[in-house]
């Protein structure tokens, strides 16, 4: 009898535990899911309506698009991010942390479409550069000053000697971003923004475009110069410029001509969003309406129908076709959207800032310091100084001279989905474990111990070990001309084995392609992100360093026991891994197949 008894307990507790545990498991997501009924709606809503949008974008003029990616974008935003609205204001108000979703270009891009208050966004970014344990330089200190204006703020939190060095420090993009702060007021140094002008009509290359390297103009480098020459276009403006104006309408033919049929462009070797983005930016920038000008109209097709081909479900947009959600792509997709609604409105251009024109400044606050993180907005309105077209800006260095460091080039401090839903499945297998050993009087305290560590360390590894898609990790790689530190180009070669096995005649694997990239990326980077654009699978085996068994379809020991990958550096061959050589500015990257351990490659 107390044996029996005995059971019935066990099997009672064993039971009772099950069902604790499934209820804790279900209540938080049953109560999340009707806290955000109303969001669920919104967003089931939007995902219909974005492929609605989408089938009508033909017969919709460019304004109803844009404004429909733009809501989108917000809804993507809102949702991606857990947001308790899609309105700016809110996304703004909730979305300051510098590492969050909501970075500088969302809020460049807010800033520029309406009248929001920036008084919380302003206090994030001074806190983040206090927290900075060292400045940032060039493009990416002059894209932090651009975003501080253009919300209102002043740039007392940047040293103006490092903002007048960066002008120029970087190749033509540190040229194009110093002539928008020199464009919105800002003094740097001796340099005026008429010497800027003349150093980026320097730079024009023979076809009459900009690149970062190269003989051809690249697309995005410049849509992206056009961009900061804008200005310099128009009589009324007061600073016309005859030189400047005729590059421009050079630059333009050479966008038309670069036109896919699609309405899309092509940059770095691969048909793109950003492109796309960039060119409409550009357009509008001149006051050319990039869904009707006939010169950006192929089959039909304009920009606007490129750019709705590269749409998610989510109102979110990918890099390349048949990709994931780009982090970059979406963001410049927005202020885009933002550019060419302001040109259809007769406002001035995307980077013409209406803060700096029409001097609406936020109150001075004090530089906070990192034993008082986060200080509440001034509530005052009263402006401070403002910084007009042609004055100079206000650069008084305060103890820290840095910027906000970037956050992860697709990152986001969100964890992901995976990780939530297996650490609930891997608590309910351990409760459905616990609860049969009991069911069948092996519910020891050995077992109980035994299941808890084996929990444990599944768990471990599931928060330890980042899980990505190829597309995610490529996307994570992947550096827009807008963010890079400089260019390599990047060729994939098979000579000693053309024609054979149906490889190409011509022994070309990749032609010749530009990859732009960040401080610190490597050989193998430039590889992987060139690889990924063309299509091209890569065996890179598992802990190598950067060894490359094949690519494409070749792989080592296909032509003989010494036969393989080897890759050259201007015309050198490294003796460290391609994980192991970092890039510099201008390289020239070639990759080999050898037969003989590169004596029948060499140059």
């Amino acid at each position: 009898m107390n044996s029996s008894r005995k059971g019935l307990r066990q099997r009672f507790t064993a039971l009772l535990l099950a069902f604790c545990c499934f209820a804790l498991l279900c209540a938080p997501a049953s109560a999340g899911d009707a806290a955000r009924g109303d969001t669920a709606k919104e967003v089931f809503t939007a995902r219909a309506a974005a492929g609605a949008s989408a089938a009508a974008a033909k017969d919709s003029s460019g304004e109803t698009v844009a404004a429909d990616f733009f809501d989108g974008i917000l809804s993507y935003l809102a949702a991606a991010d857990k947001r308790s609205s899609a309105d700016p204001q809110v996304i703004l108000d909730e979305g300051c942390d510098p590492s969050s979703r909501l970075d500088l270009w969302y809020i460049f891009a807010l800033a520029q479409h309406g009248a929001y208050d920036f008084r919380a966004t302003a206090q994030a970014m001074r806190a983040s550069l206090v927290c900075l344990s060292s400045p940032l330089q060039g493009t990416t200190l002059q894209k932090y000053a651009l975003v501080s204006l253009a919300i209102g703020d002043d740039l007392s939190p940047y040293d103006p000697s490092l903002l007048a060095e960066s002008v120029g420090s970087q190749g033509i993009m540190s040229l194009v971003f110093g002539l928008h702060l020199q464009n919105n007021g800002v003094s740097l140094a001796a340099a005026t923004p008429q010497d800027t002008v003349r150093r980026i009509l320097s730079l024009r290359l023979a076809d009459g475009g900009w690149a970062i390297t190269g003989e051809y103009g690249d697309v995005d480098v410049t849509s992206m110069t056009v961009q900061a020459l804008a200005p310099y276009c128009r009589s009324a403006a007061g600073s016309s410029d005859a030189e400047a104006a005729a590059a421009v309408d050079d630059a333009i033919a050479l966008l038309s001509a670069r036109q896919n049929a699609d309405g899309g462009f092509t940059s770095y070797g691969a048909a793109n969003c950003e492109s796309c983005v960039q060119v409409l930016v550009a357009l509008s920038s001149v006051g050319i309406d990039a869904c009707s000008d006939a010169r950006f109209l192929k089959d039909g097709n304009s920009v606007f129908d490129a750019i709705a081909s590269y749409r998610m479900p989510d109102g979110s947009f990918r890099h390349i076709r048949g990709g994931e959600t780009n982090r970059t792509a979406t963001q410049q997709v927005f202020y885009g959207c933002v550019a060419y609604l302001r040109f259809r409105e007769g406002r001035p251009s995307l980077y013409e800032l209406d803060a700096v024109r029409e001097g609406r400044f936020l109150a001075p606050s004090p530089t906070v310091t990192p034993d008082d993180p986060s200080p509440s907005p001034d509530s005052s309105s009263k402006p401070t100084s403002a910084v007009t077209p042609g004055a100079s800006a206000d650069l008084t260095p305060s103890q820290n001279s840095g910027s906000p460091s970037d956050s992860g080039r697709n990152g986001g401090s969100n964890i992901p989905p995976y990780r939530l839903v297996g650490t609930g499945i891997i608590l309910l297998l351990t409760a459905v474990l616990l609860a049969i050993l009991a069911l069948r009087k092996r519910l020891t305290r050995r077992n109980v111990l035994l299941a808890t560590i084996v929990s444990f360390l599944v768990l471990l590894l599931l928060w330890i070990v980042k899980i990505q898609t190829p597309q995610q990790y490529y996307d994570s790689l992947k550096v827009s001309a807008e963010d890079a530190d400089g260019c390599v180009t990047l060729t994939i070669r098979c000579d000693t084995v053309a024609g054979e096995n149906g490889l190409p005649a011509d022994g070309v694997l990749l032609a010749t392609v530009q990859i732009p990239f960040k401080k610190g990326d490597s050989v193998y980077t430039a590889l992987v992100t060139a690889a990924a654009d063309a299509g091209l699978p890569l065996d890179t085996g598992i802990g190598t360093g950067g060894y490359i068994r094949g690519i494409g379809p070749l792989r080592e020991f296909d032509f003989g026991s010494l036969s393989g990958w080897m890759y050259y550096v201007n015309g050198e061959a490294p003796s460290e891994s391609a994980g192991a050589r970092p890039l510099q500015d201008g390289d020239v990257i070639e990759w080999r197949y050898t037969r003989d351990l590169g004596n029948d490659t060499a140059p």
